[in-house]
């Protein structure tokens, strides 16, 4: 009777269907599987984030931005609505902060997890806002040397991984990146695997100006965005892969 559309039930995140569906939090949900492209990759070295970027004609490639550090060990990769992705980065480095200020240690990934998922959360049970629609990949390597990748949806739950898609190619790259996956690989290794896993849902070729990639060694503990010509070494190898820094 009342079909996918929610049919009056979809006005509000407060009102359930009579199927027990919130159809708000599932059209949240729908952005993020229609969002480009975002991966995650936990190995023993560290931690991976890869993100394919929408690129419009004429469009200064720089001021697309799908991952972002929150602090210096931290890093997040997200996929849907940018303009909820912004506001959410914008709060996780607030909590970073203020975190290093209560306990003067850096934040651990798992409670930057939680406090983007009790805000996400918060907009699912009232009226007069609607959910987030973006999913986030949230990597670090914490301050007892252990990598930790953590996804968060856009009703406010979150999960550890060892690797994770997020966005419109999730399923199809999903398998590739299950039946290739190594924890004890290197970073190099992983970016390679990542690059694998997306080129299998790309529609466009993958190029330094659509891709960003961004990585978190365990040795120093540090975000670091790979450059355009590093990520281009990587889409056109020339030497092999342990020369490349």
């Amino acid at each position: 009777m009342f079909g996918i559309s929610g049919a009056g039930y979809d006005m509000s995140t407060s009102i359930f269907s009579p199927d027990g569906r919130i159809f708000a939090a599932e059209y949240a949900k729908k952005a993020v599987e229609q969002g480009a492209t975002s991966i995650g990759i936990l190995v023993e070295e560290g931690v991976i984030l890869l993100a394919e970027k929408k690129i419009q004609p004429l469009q200064e490639p720089d001021s697309v931005e799908k991952i972002s550090m929150i602090d210096e060990h931290v890093g997040v990769a997200t996929s849907g609505l940018m303009a909820d992705a912004r506001k959410l980065i914008a709060e996780a480095r607030v909590k970073a902060q203020s975190y290093w200020l209560t306990f003067e240690e850096p934040i651990p990934a798992e409670a930057l997890a939680e406090h983007i998922c009790d805000i996400k959360a918060q907009f699912t049970q009232g009226g007069g806002a609607r959910p987030y629609g973006v999913a986030m990949i949230i990597g670090a390597v914490d301050f007892d040397g252990s990598p930790r990748l953590y996804v968060t949806d856009p009703v406010g739950t979150y999960w550890g991984f060892l690797a994770s898609i997020i966005g419109r190619g999730a399923t199809k790259s999903g398998e590739y990146l299950q039946e290739r996956y190594d924890r004890k690989m290197s970073l190099n290794s992983a970016i390679e695997l990542a690059l694998g896993s997306l080129r299998e849902t790309s529609e466009k070729d993958l190029t330094a100006d659509n891709v960003e990639i961004a990585k978190i060694p365990v040795k120093s503990r540090a975000f670091e965005k790979l450059s355009s010509s590093k990520i281009q070494g990587f889409l056109q190898p020339t030497k092999p892969t342990k020369d490349r820094s």
